[in-house]
Parts: structure tokens; C-alpha cells; sequence
């Protein structure tokens, strides 16, 4: 079997305290059946906090967070007291994993990091070159094999090598596209959707005509608005993005941000980039690549409307700070849910907004 993996994987190392936006507050932590028996046998004080601050409901561990949303294991310096107490061999799946995120099909496994960690966000943002991923035998990692494999999904046809292979091979034909540092972002994004819509054979109505910047912002507002929102930061940062686009006209305040010095093409080819190496290889489960970029396309369009907002915000400036944040944000409200992904993709695929033709004319 073949791990493949972005060439930043081996860079990551958590940053613990010195995180400013620690994965250990504001989130749920489940506790895997393993690490729940594991726990629930320790002896002495360490044992019974443990069991005091963990609850089960319909068959699911968690730890009891504080009213603060800090988990009740971290203490005053950020750090992790079942780490200090028992070490990081003790730590539960998601506490282990988080930022890593699986994806197998064939006999490749794929492991990516999300940018909902800002350090994530700060290894992929700081970077100028063009982002790869690189093979490696898993027999030869020296590694413990940390891959979930809790329930095997089947694809969606029978004769699936020949279509992984043709699957791989397109989603490179897409990053090179994204890539292509010879033509604009825009362009890019253009040429990119029209690939996959040619890949998954869509037949447009020639009669469609195009709406206004700010029905389609709308629309996407209200799509995410349908949205269970478990982050107080993107409620905060979604009213003020719909608070200023009513007062502002949106294609003229996109024209000036993208005119401005901060501007920043490089930024937005990572996110899409990201975008289409975390999801395209779904599609080996439900054949739909379309969904898949459609995914990445409102992905960075969210993405953009925050970062124009926070350009005005800062006295027309946008910094690489601000990059990591708007892309931490949206990770953290979106990709951590399964549930969520899944509502996105099918408005997103049946929602005629998000139709490869109006796609084209938001970007």
C-alpha cells in the first residue's frame, strides 16, 4: 500500500501552548470505544477524574468541557494532562489525529492537514512554491499505522482500478490547471470548473442567463445559514460579512481588494489546490468529481468573501495573519463534520447557483 501525503506533512509538529486557537477548546472531544476502556480502568485520582469528566449519550464518549469550552484536561498552560499523566500514547484517536484527515481507495491512502489548525495554516500560507505530495511504501514508514478503519465503504461501481487510476490521473490534470502561475487566479478557476464539468459530462441550458454578485453572495450566505453552526467565531465573522456587503457594493469592493498590493493569487492557489487534494478522490465512492469542485469553488468564494471583508476591516490591508485566520475559520465551522459536508455537497450539486455557468460568473 502507498501513503501519500503533501510534501508539508513531515514539517507539522502541534505547537501546544503556543497555540493561539487550540484544537483542546470550543470543540466536542469524542472519546474512541478503545481509549473509553482504556480511561475507564485507570486507578487512583488520575481514575477517578477521568471518569468524572467523561459522560456517554446514545453510545458516544466525550470529555465534559467546562463553561469556558476548554477541555477539562488542559490546564492553565494549554497543555494536556492526560499527556503529562499517562503520555501521548494515552491520547484518543481524535486527539491523536487532529489535524489529519484519511481518505483510502485501492491501494493508496492518502493523509492531509486541515487548516482549521492555524500552524496547518501557517506551514501551507507561507509558502511561494507550488504545493506536492510525495509516495511512500507504507512498509517502509517506521510509523504505527494510525488509519481508521472502522467501517469500509464500497464504490460505486464494480471494475473500480481502471477508474482510481483515470481518477488520479485528472485530479493532476486539475492541480496543474490551479497551478498554471502563467494566467490569472481567475482565469485558472475557469478552466479548472469547465475540466471537471467535462470529466462528469454536464449539459448545460444555453438559455440560463447569469445573476448579480449579490444574489449569488446571498445564496451563499443562506446556504451556510442552513447550516448547524458549533463555532461562535464564524457566527460573529458571517454577520459581519452580511452587515457589510449591505452597505457596500460587491463587485466594486472585490475589484479594489483584488487591484490592492495585498491581493495575493499564490494564497488562493494553495486553497483551492488544498481543496481538490482533500475531496477530488471521494469521488472514487459516488463518481461525482463535479461536486467535488463545485465544493472547491464555493469553498474559496466564502473564503474570498471573508478576506474582502477583513481587507476593509483593517484599513485596506491583509496580511498573512489574516490568511491563516479566514482559513482556519472556515475549516473548523465546515470540515470537522460529516454531516455538514454532506448537506453542502447536495446543495451544492442541485442548488442551480452553484451550476458550473454561474460558478464561472462569481468568480
Amino acid at each position: 500500500m502507498i501513503l501519500r501525503v503533501p510534501s508539508y506533512y513531515k514539517t507539522f509538529q502541534c505547537i501546544a501552548d503556543k497555540c493561539e486557537h487550540s484544537c483542546c477548546i470550543g470543540w466536542e472531544i469524542d472519546i474512541d470505544e478503545d481509549s473509553y476502556d482504556y480511561y475507564m480502568g485507570i486507578e487512583g485520582a488520575f481514575g477517578e477524574r477521568l471518569k468524572e469528566q467523561t459522560v456517554t449519550g446514545d453510545g458516544e464518549h466525550s470529555f465534559v468541557l467546562r463553561k469556558n469550552g476548554w477541555c477539562p484536561f488542559l490546564d492553565q498552560n494549554k497543555l494536556c494532562d492526560i499527556y503529562s499523566e499517562l503520555g501521548e500514547e494515552a491520547l484518543c484517536e481524535v486527539c491523536t489525529e487532529y489535524p489529519r484527515f484519511v481518505v483510502e481507495y485501492g491501494d493508496v491512502r492518502e493523509k492531509s492537514l486541515s487548516v482549521s489548525c492555524e500552524e496547518v495554516g501557517r506551514i501551507i500560507f507561507s509558502d511561494e512554491g507550488k504545493m506536492s505530495y510525495e509516495d511512500i511504501e507504507l512498509p517502509d514508514l517506521g510509523i504505527e499505522d494510525e488509519f481508521y478503519e472502522d467501517e469500509e465503504e464500497e464504490p460505486f461501481e464494480e471494475d473500480m482500478e481502471e477508474f482510481c487510476s483515470h481518477l488520479e490521473e485528472y485530479r493532476t490534470q486539475a492541480v496543474a490547471i490551479l497551478q498554471n502561475r502563467e494566467k490569472s487566479i481567475d482565469d485558472r478557476i475557469r478552466e479548472y470548473l469547465k475540466f471537471c464539468e467535462k470529466l462528469q459530462n454536464v449539459v448545460e441550458n444555453p438559455e440560463e442567463e447569469l445573476w448579480e454578485p449579490m444574489e449569488y453572495f446571498h445564496v451563499r450566505m443562506e446556504t451556510f445559514d442552513e447550516l448547524e453552526n458549533v463555532n461562535e467565531e464564524w457566527m460573529e465573522v458571517k454577520q459581519r460579512v452580511r452587515n457589510f456587503f449591505e452597505t457596500h457594493s460587491y463587485t466594486e469592493a472585490l475589484e479594489e481588494y483584488k487591484k490592492s498590493g495585498d491581493y495575493n493569487e499564490i494564497w488562493y492557489e494553495h486553497i483551492l489546490v488544498y481543496f481538490t487534494y482533500r475531496y477530488f478522490m471521494r469521488a472514487w465512492y459516488d463518481g461525482n468529481v463535479l461536486a467535488k469542485a463545485q465544493f472547491a469553488i464555493v469553498g474559496f468564494l466564502v473564503i474570498r468573501d471573508m478576506d474582502i471583508v477583513r481587507y476593509f476591516a483593517n484599513g485596506k490591508s491583509f496580511k498573512l495573519d489574516d490568511r491563516i485566520a479566514n482559513a482556519r475559520i472556515f475549516s473548523r465551522e465546515v470540515e470537522h463534520s460529516e454531516e455538514t459536508l454532506e448537506i453542502l455537497e447536495d446543495d451544492i450539486s442541485f442548488d442551480e447557483a452553484f451550476h458550473v455557468k454561474h460558478l464561472l460568473g462569481q468568480i
